[in-house]
């Protein structure tokens, strides 16, 4: 062998060795945790974030795991509900590793674990909506059952599963849409339609019945103020006429004379006008003051 040789064997030999030792560190991020593997077995424990060493592949083989709060969307199926009707349900998932462990020994990488965690939702939902009548989502009353009832159930599902399967938390799932297929929603529309008319009509009719009632109510306690009032007024003016007569009494019997001329001048002022011409007799009662030439002076002595 030549020094050239030799020295071409050095170099390649040099650059393996760096390439082997390169190969025998690694490291952790932050949103990480490694799992490392020896001949394909799990060597516990979990590494956390930070530098590490191994044994070079294909001895040893490290397994990041992202431990951020990951979100599966565009979970869209069809499904037949109870009723044999055909919706359109999407949805959504959010997951995160709880055990890289399992994880890894079930999974090994995140796009693994989307396509279970999207097979279980499917499952998931599909037995949850499927076992519900089309309308008790689609509400073509006021009542249906909420959206947020049913991904309820479908979390109830899933977690479990998820937890003891591959070590997946599942933080929370949902129900983005459901809707109608396109080529049933005019009929359904037009029924919404239609049921919302006849309640509107019924809440209508009981806003009229009850307006009756309170109109009713109010003639009712207007009649009843009216009346009370009435009798408080007459009871007032009973009083008020039996007290004026007390002391007509009273002043009839202080100077019959001068009671008799301040009637009789009461009399005259609402008999006699401008525009009055009385034709009477000299002798009449009327006149018996007008020409007398002693007026009662009311002071008890009838002059």
């Amino acid at each position: 062998m030549t020094f050239s040789a030799k020295r071409i064997v050095a170099a390649i030999a040099v650059v393996v060795l760096l390439v082997v030792a390169y190969d025998c560190f690694f490291v952790v991020n932050e949103t990480q945790q490694g799992v490392l593997t020896h001949f394909g077995k799990i060597s516990p424990p979990v590494r956390q974030p930070g530098l590490h060493m191994k044994w070079p592949r294909p001895i040893s083989k490290v397994y990041k795991v992202d431990r951020r709060i990951h979100a599966l969307t565009g979970l869209t199926q069809e499904l037949i509900t109870e009723d044999q009707k055909s919706v359109l349900v999407d949805g959504y998932l959010l997951w995160r590793v709880r055990d890289p462990i399992l994880f890894v020994e079930a999974i090994r990488t995140g796009k693994s674990a989307t396509n279970r965690l999207k097979d279980l939702y499917m499952s998931s939902s599909g037995i949850i909506i499927s076992n519900k009548a089309r309308d008790a989502f689609i509400g073509l009353g006021l009542e249906h059952e909420d959206l947020s009832e049913a991904s309820g159930k479908i979390l109830a599902l899933i977690a479990p599963v998820a937890k003891k399967r591959y070590g997946v938390e599942v933080v929370r799932t949902g129900i983005v849409e459901y809707t109608l297929p396109v080529a049933n929603r005019p009929s359904v529309i037009q029924r919404m339609i239609s049921e919302r008319a006849r309640i509107a009509a019924r809440y209508r009719s009981e806003g009229e019945e009850t307006a009756i009632r309170i109109e009713a109510r109010a003639i009712n306690e207007h009649e009843k103020l009216l009346a009370d009032a009435h009798a408080k007024a007459t009871a007032i003016l009973g009083k008020a006429e039996a007290e004026a007569m007390a002391l007509l009494g009273e002043a009839y019997k202080a100077d019959p004379e001068f009671y008799k001329f301040i009637r009789a001048l009461d009399s005259y002022d609402l008999i006699i006008d401008r525009n009055t011409t009385l034709m009477l007799p000299a002798d009449n009662e009327l006149f018996k003051y007008l020409d007398s030439k002693e007026i009662p002076r009311g002071d008890g002595t009838g002059r």
